[in-house]
């Protein structure tokens, strides 16, 4: 894993800032503590452990609040999402079956046995036992939860939430589209390929012969064969948009769904779009598709089968919302093993959480996050009710003031529909190292109001993770007071865990708020979240295709920070804490998005019948698809080495690439470098835009047979040769000898792009 490590050591008094390290948005300015240990963990069975937690309050967990409102009457989808403020679909949504079941995963102590699971099945259905880690996935009435995380060697149940993709579209609603002719003047297929043109892969294919062959790219998104219009996945071949057999291009190789792959729910064919991106940049590599599943664990398993199906440049587009922020995860975990042990090189979108203020002090400044290095608690608001044990976070960094909320400004006019928003936290502790429970919570402080009136009430996930997800629906112009309850905690802990607050969507409703960090101890603006951030995949920031200098106002910030080990993909352990934070600069890299697909995206208004693609979800595919040009001329490249020259080719602003509109100089003047909303190009676009000639320009030049050679007129002491060019810039040895002896009397090198030479 490449993390930048924070390169200045500042000593802070413990007792007084908990586990809080310095940080600086600079990475000449980037700090760090020394180690503290995670001194307590859960009771976990089968697992050593420390002494039992002296609790604090009262713990609550969204399982725990989906079967109250289950008990209370709330039946269906849309009453449940209701009662634990979930969206009733789409990203950070509940699944249910027809008989009313929620998807969740179960998690054991250790690999169940027969006895154990067929407890499991008399009160749910089992779709699937993984491995290697003990979990499996289940269909539950939630009123059945608390019976099965009761039984002995289950250690969690936790209703698994639908994840959210880097989309910034959403599948085109349409009629038919029959299959499309080749656009006048563009390579063969029904769409123009409009990443070539910045990515610069179309003038690589030509000057090098180079089209992705010999190289296998795996793709894990929603789905892929869930949708026939405006077009089909038979469509798509039959028109050139994917390969298959019928390709009117050649490209007779079909996808191949990888085998065993768990599907999670229907989606919108986001997979499908994403290959078609893919091929057409790489048109010669072999595509192989995995979905996402039903849960991160069976997302890991399945990026093990794509690298098992040999699938050496993997891409997905996908988010949990139980993904840690300040670990390595599941997934995270499964990345790492496939690079460390198959070469894999993995890109990952960004994602799409960023929000720009408008007003104030938050004037064209990333708003959309917010994040501290301890829990400071104070007493909350009197308006604000809570169970004894109870406290609040302190939001205002200085010691002498205590404020236990934050107040943010929506956009909009009064009165108008309200705006949806959906925040995603996670707390700096371990997966299975969780002693905090916490509850997320919006006021409306209209000021008609007596006190601010509650509009939701979001519960940390409980059991293993250590984050939160939900949605609420805020007034437009009005003012939403934000505040952090922690609801249960362990006394016996010395230090208190860091926080992060952030939307995954709707951060762009903030027009202000009040609270915009000191770059020390609290700092706001960074979005980009697990696996897109910790250093495991090359997480990829969108630009506009048309303009690629211009950054994406929605494409997520970086950098992030790792406090834990990663998580094992084995067992349920906690794992040991970090000797100091590691920060890392995310996202890494840069590409294009709002490119054209057959079907999938925003139609075009100035182009009806043409649907574009927008969001990290493009970006990183077409950025997949570069490498594996590179890949495709160098084959003896490792995984790692071609990450490193990806980045290394990458385009940053003074070649021509994406331009940072948070760095000192933007729209609204000249900021101060120590400006906590500044950010630096590493923490915005990465080393900047993807390079195909770049790419393969810096890759070394290897020998290799001309095509069609032919030895003509040969003598005792010559002869003459002849071959077709390759057009790649490969090395061709050419030797003069005395054929007689065998003597070699002269040789050169030559660029192997001349049909003939005679000597």
């Amino acid at each position: 894993m490449d993390c930048a490590v924070r390169n200045e050591i500042t000593r802070i008094d413990p007792a007084a800032l908990g586990e809080s390290f310095m940080r600086q948005k600079s990475r000449a300015m980037i700090a760090a503590i020394a180690a503290i240990p995670l001194l307590v963990i859960l009771a976990l069975p089968g697992v050593a452990q420390a002494e039992e937690p002296s609790v604090v309050g009262e713990p609550s967990s969204l399982g725990e609040r989906i079967a109250e409102a289950a008990e209370g009457g709330a039946v269906g989808p849309e009453e449940v999402a209701e009662a634990v403020s979930l969206p009733v679909e789409g990203g950070g949504s509940l699944t249910f079956d027809d008989a009313q079941r929620i998807t969740a995963t179960v998690m054991f102590a250790g690999a169940p046995d027969a006895a154990l699971l067929a407890q499991i099945e008399s009160l749910a259905v089992i779709e699937s036992v993984l491995s290697p880690f003990p979990a499996a996935t289940i269909r539950v009435l939630p009123e059945s939860i608390s019976s099965i995380e009761a039984m002995s060697g289950v250690i969690s149940v936790t209703p698994a939430l639908s994840p959210f993709s880097g989309t910034g579209g959403a599948p085109a609603i349409g009629t038919l589209r029959p299959a499309a002719q080749t656009p006048a003047g563009a390579a063969c297929g029904p769409i123009l390929i409009d990443a070539d043109a910045p990515l610069r892969s179309a003038e690589a294919r030509a000057a090098f012969g180079v089209d992705g062959s010999g190289v296998t790219i795996g793709i894990i998104s929603d789905s892929f064969d869930e949708l026939t219009a405006p077009t089909s996945w038979a469509d798509d071949v039959a028109s050139g948009a994917l390969p298959g057999a019928g390709n009117p291009c050649g490209r007779t190789t079909p996808v191949e769904i990888l085998p065993g792959s768990f599907a999670g729910p229907a989606g919108g064919d986001e997979g499908r779009a994403m290959a078609q991106l893919v091929h057409g940049i790489a048109p010669g590599a072999k595509l192989v598709f995995a979905s996402a599943g039903n849960s991160e664990l069976e997302m890991a398993q399945n990026i093990l089968g794509l690298a098992n199906a040999g699938a050496t440049v993997i891409v997905d587009d996908i988010t949990w919302p139980t993904e840690a922020y300040y670990q390595q995860g599941f997934i995270s975990a499964a990345i790492e093993q496939a690079k460390s042990e198959q070469g894999v090189t993995y890109f990952t979108s960004a994602g799409n959480s960023n929000g720009v203020g408008s007003s104030g002090a938050s004037a064209g400044k990333p708003v959309a996050s917010w994040q501290n290095t301890a829990y400071r608690a104070t007493a909350c608001p009197d308006w604000v009710d809570t169970a004894a044990g109870a406290d609040c976070l302190d939001f205002d960094p200085n010691p002498a003031v205590d404020t236990a909320f934050d107040t943010l400004k929506i956009r909009g006019t009064v009165g108008g529909e309200d705006i949806s928003m959906q925040p995603l936290a996670s707390i700096g502790q371990p997966l299975f190292g969780v002693t905090t429970s916490y509850e997320l919570r919006f006021y409306n402080a209209d000021p008609a109001l007596a006190e601010p009136e509650l509009i939701a009430a979001i519960p940390s996930f409980g059991g293993p993770y250590p984050g939160l997800s939900g949605v609420i629906e805020v007034p437009r112009g009005g003012e939403v007071r934000m505040v952090m309850v922690r609801t249960a905690h362990d006394a016996t802990e010395t230090f208190q865990p860091a926080v992060y607050l952030g939307f995954i969507r709707g951060g762009g409703a903030i027009a202000e708020r009040t609270f915009m960090g000191n770059g020390t101890t609290d700092w706001v603006g960074e979005t980009v979240f697990g696996h897109a951030g910790d250093g495991s995949g090359i997480g990829t920031a969108s630009l506009d295709w048309a303009n690629p200098t211009q950054l994406r106002d929605y494409s997520s910030l970086g950098p992030s920070t790792l406090l834990y080990d990663t998580a094992s993909l084995q067992a349920p352990t906690p794992a040991a804490r970090k000797a100091s934070p590691v920060i890392v600069d995310s996202p890494q890299v840069a590409s294009v998005d709002g490119v054209q697909t057959s079907f999938f995206g925003e139609e075009d208004p100035a182009e009806p019948g043409v649907y574009r693609f927008y969001g990290t979800s493009a970006a990183a595919p077409n950025a997949a698809a570069v490498a594996a040009l590179g890949l495709s001329f160098a084959p003896e490249l490792t995984g790692a080495q071609l990450r490193d020259q990806v980045l290394a080719t990458a385009r940053g602003t003074s070649d021509g690439g994406p331009v940072n509109p948070f760095g000192v100089t933007s729209a609204y003047g000249v900021l101060n470098p120590a400006d906590p909303a500044v950010f630096p190009d590493e923490h915005v676009f990465g080393a900047g835009i993807v390079d195909a000639m770049g790419l393969i320009e810096s890759l070394p030049a290897r020998p290799t047979a001309p095509l069609g050679l032919a030895v003509t007129d040969a003598t005792v002491s010559s002869f003459n040769t002849s071959w077709t060019a390759s057009g790649q810039r490969h090395l061709v040895e050419l030797f003069a000898g005395d054929l007689s002896s065998g003597t070699l009397v002269s040789s050169e090198r030559v660029a192997a792009t001349e049909s003939a030479r005679s000597f």
